[in-house]
């Protein structure tokens, strides 16, 4: 599930995924307050985040949950795939803990800017990953709604409905893909969903 792209819009970016371990009421803000609606979410369903507001936070469709214990939900920013053959986790300290192997696919549970061009993604609780390793970076998803055709390097490209395009960052209606272009979605039908 994402949200609908319209062209004359910018879009909404998804910061994230949740997934839910109990059945979790939601909520809709109705006059400035979060009144609880009769729909939950059930067991196992997961779904994109685009806001975390005091006690709530902003799923899709406009509906809310309300900030639950840490234990009841996972949160996900992203994945990083595992590109070097040298790639190591390491702990909050620096210590080396494991070699990671080409390929593999972590989800980033946690974030820290440290500087412009430095990331370090938690894969969990205890283990961490630097942007300076061989790493890539996916944030999200875009969903072809229709079929398009584009141009990429003076090549036109053909999308049907329902191909998925990675992408590692969003500025405006353009999408970073993981090949480094660009893709304007301003005049594109689909959602863009969170991994």
């Amino acid at each position: 599930m994402g949200v609908l792209q319209k062209v004359s819009e910018q879009p909404r970016v998804p910061i994230g995924r949740i997934t839910f371990h109990l059945q979790t009421s939601l909520y809709q803000k109705m006059h400035g307050d979060y009144e609880k609606v009769r729909d939950y979410l059930k067991i196992g369903e997961t779904t994109d985040v685009f806001d975390v507001n005091g006690d709530y936070i902003e799923i899709q469709d406009g509906f809310y949950i309300k900030n639950i214990d840490e234990n009841q939900y996972t949160m996900t920013f992203g994945e990083i795939i595992v590109r070097g053959n040298n790639v190591r986790s390491c702990s909050k300290n620096g210590i080396i803990l494991r070699k990671l192997r080409p390929g593999l696919k972590l989800k980033v549970v946690s974030l820290k800017f440290i500087s412009n061009d430095v990331t370090v993604f938690g894969i969990n609780e205890k283990e961490f990953i630097s942007s300076d390793e061989d790493v890539q970076y996916v944030m999200g998803i875009f969903e072809f709604d229709a079929d398009s055709a584009l141009l990429k390097n003076g090549q036109s490209i053909k999308f049907k409905k329902g191909d998925l395009v990675p992408y590692q960052g969003v500025e405006g209606n353009n999408l970073l893909l993981l090949d480094g272009t660009w893709l304007d979605i301003s005049t594109l039908n689909g959602r863009l969903h969170g991994c």
